[in-house]
């Protein structure tokens, strides 16, 4: 029953993670791009892996990603669902490959200078030998850790892509891609970019992905942003119904809301009055009661 129950909840909130793992997996890939581009002008530094990689008490982007694949789908038939098997065990290994590479750059970072230091008073040549073939051999399992998390975030990225293909009544996630048009771009450059990828989840035209986002928008409440996609959407095709429709709703539901906030405004004005007027009414009573008192004294 609890099994069930937790399949129920995962397929319920499905949309939501896969858009978080386009988005985390993104942030990682970029990531390990400025970690690549550090280490070819600078050298490796231990400096943001903690972050990237994480601990099992604070985890990193990288761990969130990989857990949340997990999630999803480490249960699947590799015969039936192919693309998101290997997309689950490639995100497995570039985490491992992350870990390793974080072991190794705090290795460097933080023993390299000491020891550098500390072999100039050393007496023994034999210490001094193995340390040197040690960091050696450290430096070089760096630089093979960031060829082979190269090439597994490039194979990963078109096994995602694959993957979201199936990902069409995803409104989260097609609202996402939308708004991250240059990541996604940057992402998939070698085969298309985002409107390539778009095309293949839409064959019949942009406009659906764009209408999709802003129903999703108008769900939302999110009015502006609504407006924006109904409007791309008649720019890709200007008889697109949807987008007509879309539109023609957000107006009704914008009227609703301002006479909706001129009836609240009203009434709180009316409050406001009314309250003045009790006031003012027992602020005149008071100077009329103590009349009446000093009356009768002076009758007495």
């Amino acid at each position: 029953m609890k099994s069930i129950n937790k399949q129920s909840w995962l397929e319920e909130r499905k949309d939501l993670f896969v858009k978080n793992i386009l988005r985390d997996f993104i942030y990682s890939y970029s990531f390990f791009l400025k970690i690549k581009k550090k280490y070819r002008d600078k050298g490796i530094t231990y400096e943001g892996l903690d972050n990237w990689v994480g601990t099992r008490t604070d985890r990193g982007t990288l761990w969130v990603l990989k857990d949340n694949c997990h999630r999803l789908w480490k249960d699947i038939d590799p015969d039936i669902q192919p693309e998101p098997f290997f997309f689950d065990w490639m995100v497995g290994a570039i985490f491992h490959e992350a870990m390793k590479l974080k072991e190794n750059a705090y290795m460097v970072d933080r023993y390299h200078p000491a020891y550098q230091v500390a072999s100039t008073t050393a007496t023994s040549y034999v210490w001094q030998e193995n340390c040197q073939y040690f960091f050696k051999e450290t430096l070089e399992d760096i630089q093979r850790g960031i060829k082979r998390l190269e090439n597994l975030f490039v194979c990963a990225a078109e096994h995602l892509k694959s993957l979201l293909l199936a990902e069409r009544d995803n409104s989260l996630l097609v609202r996402f891609m939308l708004e991250h048009k240059s990541d996604i771009n940057k992402l998939w450059q070698k085969s298309g970019g985002l409107n390539q990828t778009l095309d293949a989840i839409f064959p019949s035209g942009l406009d659906e992905a764009y209408c999709m986002a802003g129903e999703n928008y108008l769900e939302g409440s999110w009015y502006t942003e609504a407006r924006m996609a109904f409007v791309e959407a008649l720019k890709i095709n200007p008889d697109c119904k949807e987008a007509k429709s879309g539109l023609q709703i957000l107006e009704k539901r914008l009227k609703e809301l301002a006479h909706m906030l001129e009836r609240e405004y009203t009434l709180v004005n009316s409050n406001q009055v009314q309250r003045r007027s009790l006031s003012d009414s027992k602020t005149f009573a008071i100077p009329e009661a103590i009349n009446s008192s000093v009356d009768k004294t002076d009758k007495t």
